[in-house]
């Protein structure tokens, strides 16, 4: 816990609360006696990520590298649903640039323009060489910001550029999996200048679709979400016909990728759905 003069105070959470269930997560405010050291009172919750099991963001910086692991837009995607879910603002930030190569630049261009035409913010950054640092640093002031990607992408290379002194630990890609070693841990909440606070988080390379529902699904793709109308008020955008979605695919609207991507998603949460109702019914036997 940080004091109110800024120093850090070790605690324990009070018995009761303990008894009634409450469990204490990274970035909630607390009311704590300074003398027995002791968090009486845990304040309610603006928000509150499961995972990361973080409370009271304001939003959420994606981070994913060019290269080095390569660019994973699938598991960009499952981010992007996860925080939509959660009603958190976006940064979308695509780290290591100054890896990129001519054969790059394309793929960094209509990454950039598909989600900046979807309404997200894009940070292009290096944090080996500096670029995109001050944008990144304006974007966080004032913020409890968590960051999520996969390991490997720098992130806490990047925090360490925002702010040198806290020396977090960062680790090389593997050359044989192309994959990052897990150097974050635990989650943790650091301070920066200017307000700042910021969520360190241990990278992951999958993220499941729990509690999304597949009438809900497309209000997390944007730009399937405004467009319409289609022939069918219940219409999944998949195999209906007269369907406005798939015509926007087709001209170009829509980047293909994103809906291939969407129809994936449709039918694994439709597979979830399948079975617990199945489950449902056995259980009713």
């Amino acid at each position: 816990m940080q004091g109110s003069r800024g120093e850090i105070v070790c605690c324990r959470a009070r018995g009761r609360l303990k008894e009634f269930g409450i469990d204490l997560l990274v970035g909630d405010l607390v009311e704590a006696d300074p003398l027995e050291k002791v968090i009486e009172k845990i304040y309610p919750r603006k928000s509150h990520l499961t995972r990361p099991p973080v409370a009271n963001v304001d939003q959420v910086v994606i981070l994913m590298s060019i290269i080095k692991p390569p660019l994973d837009l699938v598991l960009l995607d499952r981010i992007l649903i996860s925080a939509e879910a959660s009603f958190l603002d976006i940064i979308i930030c695509l780290n290591k640039m100054d890896l990129s190569t001519a054969r790059d630049e394309d793929l960094v261009k209509e990454v950039k323009e598909v989600f900046q035409s979807c309404g997200y913010r894009v940070i292009l950054t290096s944090a080996v060489k500096g670029h995109g640092i001050d944008e990144m640093r304006k974007a966080l002031q004032d913020k409890l910001t968590v960051f999520a990607g996969p390991s490997g992408t720098g992130k806490s290379t990047l925090i360490n550029k925002l702010k040198p002194e806290l020396g977090l630990i960062s680790g090389a890609v593997s050359r044989k999996t192309e994959r990052g070693r897990h150097t974050t841990r635990h989650v943790e909440l650091l301070g920066l200048d200017n307000e700042a606070f910021v969520v360190d988080t241990p990278g992951f390379q999958r993220l499941d679709l729990k509690g999304i529902s597949s009438k809900e699904l497309s209000s997390f793709f944007p730009e399937i979400s405004l467009k319409g109308p289609c022939r069918f008020n219940s219409c999944l955008h998949n195999a209906e016909p007269g369907c406005a979605v798939k015509d926007a695919v087709q001209n170009g609207e829509i980047a293909s990728w994103r809906y291939e991507h969407y129809i994936a998603f449709l039918k694994e949460v439709r597979q979830m759905e399948k079975t617990y109702f199945h489950k449902k019914g056995e259980d009713r036997k």
